[in-house]
């Protein structure tokens, strides 16, 4: 048997290659990155904006649609991201809701939702703007069926294996909590401001 010769010169090229690959390829993905922020930004806000509007009754003029004013949360509970005011200026009763973006966390991760909510504390609808929950288990949170669940409830939701009225997706336990507890976590945001203004 014949030993392989081993180039003593070889170690810091390898190394040298190596170094060179990862920093090339860092550049590159910070430059994706920095090229497609701004573009990711938008469209996470779009979807926003129509999550806001799929949870609130139809508006009366729909080129206008609902007028948004962010309030101040002031709690406590870092699923609420942020509280909207939704007003219908154009209502002969002069129409409006809260919308509350919370995120919840899942099986998968965070869930990004939208709760509309009336002046009764009442959920009005409900929107999963994203997620990353199993295909086919988890993902079928976002389905109308399992979400039409807390339309017209109020007070504090839970899921039928903990005692409440919610049926929980099959196989999807934790995440059917998980949307539950977000919310429950946007009704309550919204008791806090009725009480603080």
């Amino acid at each position: 048997m014949t030993e392989a010769y081993k180039n003593p010169n070889s170690m810091p090229r390898l190394v040298l290659t190596l170094f060179a690959i990862t920093a090339v390829t860092s550049l590159l993905l910070g430059l994706v990155n920095y090229i497609t922020k701004d573009i990711i930004r938008k469209q996470q806000e779009e979807k926003e904006a129509a999550a806001m509007a799929f949870v609130l009754p139809p508006a009366i003029n729909e080129e206008t649609g609902y007028s948004f004013t962010e309030l101040e949360y002031t709690g406590s509970d870092a699923i609420v991201e942020k509280v909207f005011k939704a007003e219908d200026l154009l209502s002969s009763q002069y129409a409006s809701y809260y919308v509350v973006l919370v995120s919840p966390s899942g099986f998968g991760g965070e869930i990004n939702m939208a709760v509309g909510i009336d002046r009764n504390k009442t959920v009005i609808g409900v929107s999963i703007i994203s997620m990353s929950e199993t295909s086919g288990l988890g993902s079928n949170a976002s389905s109308p069926g399992f979400l039409n669940q807390y339309v017209g409830g109020s007070g504090e939701f839970a899921v039928s294996k903990d005692g409440g009225e919610i049926d929980a997706l099959t196989g999807a336990t934790v995440t059917s909590r998980a949307v539950t507890a977000g919310v429950n976590s946007a009704l309550k945001a919204v008791s806090i401001l009725d009480k603080e203004g």
